[in-house]
């Protein structure tokens, strides 16, 4: 029984340990965490477990709901010219990410939008890179089904250089 409360006491002071990881003022430029896509924004203000954050127009697509954001979802903004993607505490090789670089994107489509594929490879060039190893891209795609599927998943977001669409990027670049 004491093993049971131990661990209860545990878990609750890592979980009130990572929420309090940054301490967040209104004003700050911040990376809202949506399935490994995060949205650029500002903190409006603060509320009981988290944050109001305000979204530019041309963010998006958002596909979670774009109001109030709990702490663990909010990471602080800050712009880098690279990044490298750390594999096994450096028993693999680092792979590097640098801005103006072009990266691929393999997405699952929706039928939807393409009928006749069930994924798409999306060609991009990275504009910005957070601190956090996300990538915010332009779309070079020339393909109509690309860019559908480009503006309807990632669109002007940052996307996660862990996240699955970069999977075959990674794979490329650590060769």
């Amino acid at each position: 029984m004491k093993t049971i409360v131990l661990g209860f006491v545990l878990a609750f002071n890592s979980l009130t340990a990572h929420a309090a990881k940054y301490s967040l003022e209104p004003g700050d430029a911040v990376l809202t965490n949506c399935h490994e896509i995060y949205t650029r924004g500002v903190v409006k203000a603060k509320v009981d477990d988290g944050y109001t954050v305000h979204f530019p127009k041309n963010a998006g697509p958002i596909q979670c709901p774009p109001f109030r954001w709990h702490a663990e979802f909010v990471l602080p903004f800050q712009s880098v010219s690279e990044y490298s993607l750390k594999f096994l505490g450096g028993l693999k090789r680092d792979i590097l990410f640098q801005v103006g670089e072009p990266v691929t994107f393999r997405v699952d489509t929706d039928r939807r939008v393409v009928k006749t594929k069930a994924s798409i490879d999306i060609d991009a060039q990275i504009t910005d890179i957070s601190s956090n190893g996300a990538i915010a891209v332009k779309l070079i795609s020339t393909d109509p089904e690309a860019a559908a599927t480009f503006w309807q998943w990632i669109g002007g977001n940052y996307v996660d250089l862990r996240h699955k669409y970069l999977e075959l990027e990674r794979d490329k670049r650590s060769r």
